[in-house]
């Protein structure tokens, strides 16, 4: 896990502390495009009460889902490591983005009635995006940490403690942090 100054398609953002912003406090966002149009990403810690049976009624099981970020919360995202997937689109480190939804729905039925070693998709409510140079400006005002894989953390596995388990393995002033509460003032 090396930290980098250039944010790219499959890297980590961590959020530093004391980021002060409602949303990103303690996140860490997997990158799916950075280009000239803008940088897009899933926030992979911020879990919702909801479940994907609760949106698709093939889908069983109790599959969570994240909150991906503010921007269009009311659309369903999911990643995944179906790598024949039609319409998927490749995000680095053999995982993809969407996809043909009605074969994605067979496939995931098989592989939870199979018990298959596919990788658990991950399905989140909405997007964080950036417009062109924002991320940029946020960079510059060290509000993020930018990670490069391989990663210590499973995108499509990570839980609500990713944050704290990133900045503790990072260690040093950031292991500090991982302890600390989220608003340190209320200490």
């Amino acid at each position: 896990m090396e930290q980098t100054n250039t944010p790219k398609k499959g890297c980590i953002l961590v959020s530093k502390p004391l980021i002060n912003d409602g949303f990103f406090e303690q996140s860490v966002v997997y990158l799916t495009a950075h280009d000239a149009e803008g940088s897009l990403g899933f926030t992979l810690n911020k879990v919702s009460s909801l479940i994907a049976q609760d949106f698709i009624d093939e889908f069983s099981g109790r599959d969570t889902i994240f909150y991906g970020g503010p921007v269009e919360q009311d659309a369903l995202f999911y990643l995944h490591g179906y790598d024949k997937l039609p319409g998927a689109v490749e995000v680095g480190n053999s995982l993809y983005l969407g996809g043909d939804f009605e074969l994605f729905k067979v496939l995931y039925a098989e592989q939870k009635e199979l018990s298959m070693p596919l990788p658990q998709p991950k399905f989140f409510l909405g997007y964080s995006g950036w417009s062109p140079g924002q991320l940029e400006e946020e960079l510059k005002s060290d509000t993020w940490i930018i990670l490069e894989p391989p990663f210590n953390i499973d995108p499509l596995s990570a839980t609500s403690d990713a944050w704290r388990t990133l900045m503790k393995q990072m260690g040093g002033k950031y292991a500090l942090w991982a302890n600390a509460p989220s608003d340190p003032l209320l200490n």
